[in-house]
């Protein structure tokens, strides 16, 4: 069996890998943004008293806290009614105990378990509120130290909650009617001094990024060309408070915008040449906010060698050949050499580029030389070598007088992923194995290197908004291991953060701990910008060269976006970057989202189910639908499965090269098939330049 797929839609891999979770979140006050460090889960005050500290999300440390399971099965070690009862209580307030957030409502502090349950007490202190179940709260202060209290009479239990400098202590005492009881003491802090690196260091966590406001999406032609003439710019703008939006171009000022979506149409340089284009956003009353800025057309070129002429240098039997080849140099790359060869020969090398003008202009270098005493069996060939000690090299054959004309080629690389009949990725293909057409033309595949030859670019978009502390601990472990797994040395990865906000936790890095670092800076806390962090984490990867893709874990609801729902996926398409989804799912078709501080329910359409498959089809990437209901298996074991078989595509993706004749700047839109029987082109995907 044969495929045929279109390989101009389809983006290169760059793995960015985003968790989105369904959010409980309708009439929270919402926090304050993330750049206020002072007050990061917003501020509060009731009669004087700051409750601010108390405010936000809070995770268990494991290492200060008692173990509920253990303490409770030293002291009732036997099997009689009393120990089974206490180790039944323990077991639950093991779960229940993980984490809590903490907000202020409607005259009350609200306080929401890792198990859901909610539980208010009035802001006057001493007084009860009564909650289902036997089960009474009060505050007994909230001065210096703010301390509550939860009794409990049917299972006889009293709970207080009371501040001790950064952090939290919940102690929970079970009172036996013919026993003494079982006590335990558990320990809370932020989750990002929880998960850091170093939570005993005396500076204390680092500060989280700021959030981002602005952000230009740069517009994208077809692979290989570049931009001229009239055009849409669009912005993704995250800051409310902005109002009015100015653009320039090469830093003059061509327009100005005043409402959503803050897009304008600009007319660039024609013909195309490198330019330079920013934005800059003001608030209400014209104070300054924030500003972006992207260069169009510039080229990234991978580092490559090529006989582009051979020919007589003049008429006779025995003339020399004049031998030319071009040299594509990567921006800021350093040309140190080039030698000629006949056969196996040198005859002659060129190490003087001083007076390559065109080369910084342009970026190749076209350098010819002589070669005499040429035989027909003979074959000439080029060595190019830059100062770092990179080498490209390219040959061909004389067959008597048959020389070549001149030829204007440029180098094009596709990711492919091709799989078999079950759907099983497959590798170990060579050029052979594929055929590439261009305008009905056969371009003949110059190699087909493996995911191992060509870097990864991981990014983590990860949604931390208020329904992932319940789950943080097990999604922090699973990400972690992911990164620890995924990157080798060559690879880089970024990590985003967004709630309600977007916020750029770690730019691209190589350094494993660095990234570790990050995931440990992250609170979840806040609503949810599914779009918004999507077309963030989008942006992220620009023209940077590798194989990538984006994963993402969510439920697909959004609150908070500002942009429209189909800027992201248009982008995606666009962009061609596989995307990959491990959905969280409660039901089929819809679910209720039972909402506490809004004191009541509502109900969700799973729309955002098909949006997902049909990003996920249009990119060449997956879904991975994992239900929380379900216990057999655990989801947190088919999430890891997900990721598993993400990572299994991963590893077996291939990049084929071939040189087009297209002019450079100029669209290429290849077509590539799978020749083998049995095997399937998934995706094809033109990639950025790659030494």
């Amino acid at each position: 069996m044969q495929e045929r797929i279109q390989a101009g839609a389809v983006g290169h891999l760059t793995l960015a890998f985003a968790i989105w979770l369904p959010t409980v979140q309708a009439g929270w006050p919402q926090p304050a943004p993330a750049s206020n460090q002072a007050a990061p889960f917003g501020e509060a005050t009731h009669d004087g008293v700051s409750l601010t500290p108390l405010l936000g999300p809070w995770i268990r440390n494991e290492g200060l806290s008692e173990d509920p399971v253990q303490k409770t099965a030293s002291l009732y070690p036997g099997n009689n009614y009393a120990a089974r009862l206490f180790r039944r209580l323990a077991e639950d307030a093991d779960d229940r105990f993980d984490t809590f957030l903490i907000r202020v409502k409607d005259g009350s502090l609200a306080i929401l378990d890792g198990r859901g349950s909610l539980r208010w007490y009035p802001l006057d202190v001493g007084k009860y509120h009564s909650h289902p179940k036997k089960i009474e709260g009060r505050i007994l202060d909230l001065d210096e130290s703010p301390e509550i209290e939860t009794s409990d009479s049917e299972w006889r239990r009293v709970e207080t909650l009371r501040r001790d400098g950064d952090r939290l202590v919940r102690v929970a005492e079970f009172r036996g009617r013919t026993t003494a009881g079982v006590k335990f003491r558990t320990v809370y802090e932020r989750p990002e001094r929880v998960f850091g690196s170093n939570p005993a260091d005396i500076r204390g966590p680092e500060p989280l990024a700021r959030p981002v406001a602005l952000r230009i999406v740069p517009p994208l032609g077809r692979y290989g060309e570049l931009l001229s003439g009239r055009l849409e710019l669009q912005t993704l703008v995250i800051d409310p408070q902005i109002a009015t939006v100015d653009f320039f171009i090469d830093g003059q000022l061509v327009g100005q915008v005043k409402k959503r979506p803050f897009a304008t149409h600009l007319k660039l340089a024609n013909p195309p040449r490198e330019q330079r284009l920013e934005v800059r956003a003001w608030g209400p009353v014209g104070e300054f906010i924030a500003s972006d800025t992207v260069v169009l057309n510039r080229l990234h070129r991978p580092f490559s060698a090529r006989i582009t002429k051979i020919r007589p240098d003049h008429s006779g039997e025995n003339a020399p050949i004049r031998v030319e080849a071009a040299v594509s140099l990567p921006r800021d790359a350093v040309l140190e050499r080039i030698d000629f060869y006949r056969s196996d020969e040198l005859v002659s090398t060129l190490d003087d580029f001083a007076e390559e003008a065109a080369l910084r202009a342009t970026g190749t270098a076209h350098i010819g030389a002589l070669i005499a005493d040429i035989d027909a069996n003979d074959f000439v060939r080029v060595n190019a070598q830059l100062a770092d000690g990179r080498e490209r090299e390219d040959a061909e054959l004389l067959q008597g007088a048959d020389y070549q004309s001149e030829i204007d080629v440029q180098l094009t690389q596709i990711q492919v992923l091709v799989t078999d009949r079950r759907g099983n990725p497959v590798s170990g293909l060579a050029p052979s194995d594929f055929e590439v057409r261009e305008n009905g033309q056969p371009r003949p595949v110059e190699k087909v290197h493996t995911a191992r030859d060509v870097p990864l670019v991981l990014g983590l978009a990860i949604d931390s908004s208020d329904s992932v502390l319940p789950i943080w601990r097990e999604l922090h472990a699973i990400a972690a291991n992911f990164l620890e797994t995924i990157l080798a040395p060559e690879d880089r990865a970024f990590i985003v953060d967004f709630d309600d906000v977007v916020r750029l936790l770690q730019p691209l890095s190589q350094e494993k701990e660095l990234l570790s670092r990050a995931l440990g800076r992250l609170t979840p806390w806040g609503g949810t910008a599914v779009n918004d962090g999507l077309l963030f984490s989008l942006l992220q990867y620009g023209r940077e060269p590798g194989r990538r893709a984006l994963v993402v874990i969510t439920d697909g609801l959004d609150i908070h976006s500002r942009t429209r729902p189909g800027q992201s996926a248009d982008y995606a398409q666009r962009l061609g970057l596989p995307i990959y989804f491990i959905e969280l799912a409660q039901s089929e078709e819809t679910y209720t989202v039972h909402d506490p501080f809004a004191w009541g329910a509502r109900r969700v359409e799973r729309e955002a189910s098909g949006r997902l498959r049909r990003i996920s089809r249009q990119t060449g990437g997956r879904v991975f639908p994992v239900r929380l209901l379900d216990d057999d298996p655990p989801w947190v074991e088919r999430i890891e499965q997900a990721f598993d078989q993400i990572e299994e595509e991963l590893r077996h993706q291939q990049v084929l090269t071939y040189y087009s004749d297209r002019p450079e700047g100029t669209r290429i839109e290849p077509e590539i098939r799978v020749t083998r029987r049995g095997l399937r082109l998934r995706s094809a995907v033109p990639l950025p330049g790659i030494d």
